[in-house]
């Protein structure tokens, strides 16, 4: 008898340790696929919050690749995954995972943290219960004000060219209320949604007949060439190499060599850092109710040397201070 209660109270001494050692679990629903730059960045900005501090989950829905008629499908795989994990506190990426599984979310108790959210989440779900995120919003504005003075424009115009998406969609009804073009800074500034590689080549490959002095390319990960996903990388290799005027971008993910020249951008690594602030905050018991979404990031300039060189641009001395150079 005396044995039994040995082993029973070694058990439970067990148990006990066991519990108050168990990390809080973060299942982190990405909208897209690990290889995405983007979802890299994120995951490396909540990893150096997280450390070893939680135990991180993840499910990627490759929405950028999939074909829409595919999502429903992927959501609920999401859920399922969810279901399995029961975590503590969910983070989602992007603006299909929100929209696909906020209204599920809303019916839990379960806290949520969105991340790189273009859209009004309002759109998506209710703000507040168990809600709150990280905003996102690409820096239009003043990049076009830096290229006017980068490019000495005075009658030359803008094209904006991304992808055909969910967030590329909701940038232009908010940026452009659903028109084609508009003025910025003095400058006609015109904005192509397209999801046909064939289209996008000859759009790019007519630029600068068509008046424009410089692309700036948004995102370029649902293109597709007879029904086929065509590579990001490639897209923008393509771009950058095929371009008859200097290619720009909104994405610190698309300056390099053989990239885009570089401007004023926005890093997934900053997002990821602050949602997982949202994160530690919440599993350290702050109510979701009481913390507000917030858009962290006022972007940074970031340039690559060898496009730079290639297009011979100077950088005036004022941007060259504040910037940092890549390849």
């Amino acid at each position: 008898m005396l044995k039994k209660i040995c082993v029973l109270v070694i058990f439970i001494l067990l148990s006990c340790v066991a519990t108050a050692q168990a990390k809080p679990k973060v299942l982190f629903i990405e909208s897209y696929h690990a290889g995405y730059a983007w979802d890299k960045e994120i995951t490396k900005g909540l990893k150096s919050v997280f450390q070893d501090k939680v135990e991180l989950f993840n499910f990627q829905m490759d929405t950028k690749r999939l074909k829409a008629e595919y999502y429903t499908e992927q959501a609920d795989k999401a859920w399922q995954y969810y279901l399995k994990v029961k975590p503590d506190v969910v983070v989602v990426s992007d603006d299909n995972a929100l929209m696909l599984l906020s209204g599920r979310f809303l019916k839990t108790e379960t806290p949520v943290v969105y991340v790189g959210i273009n859209n009004n989440p309002r759109n998506y779900a209710p703000l507040g219960k168990n809600l709150t995120g990280v905003l996102e919003r690409p820096l239009y504005k003043r990049t076009v004000k830096y290229l006017k003075e980068l490019l000495s424009l005075q009658n030359g115009k803008v094209l904006i060219l991304l992808d055909k998406s969910t967030t590329t969609q909701a940038f232009k009804a908010s940026v452009f209320r659903d028109r084609e073009s508009i003025v910025i800074s003095g400058v006609e500034t015109d904005i192509k949604l397209l999801s046909v590689f064939d289209t996008w080549k000859s759009v790019v490959k007519r630029a600068s007949e068509d008046g424009y002095k410089a692309i700036v390319i948004g995102l370029y990960h649902r293109v597709f060439d007879k029904g086929l996903h065509v590579d990001s990388e490639e897209v923008l290799g393509w771009t950058s190499k095929k371009s008859p005027v200097p290619v720009f971008a909104f994405w610190e993910m698309s300056v390099g060599k053989g990239k885009a020249v570089g401007g004023m951008v926005l890093s997934g690594e900053e997002q990821g850092f602050a949602a997982a602030k949202m994160v530690m905050s919440i599993l350290d018991g702050i109510p979701v109710n009481s913390i507000k979404p917030i858009m962290p990031a006022q972007g940074e300039f970031v340039f690559s040397q060898s496009e730079l060189d290639r297009w011979k641009i100077r950088l005036p001395q004022y941007i060259k201070k504040q910037a940092r150079m890549v390849e």
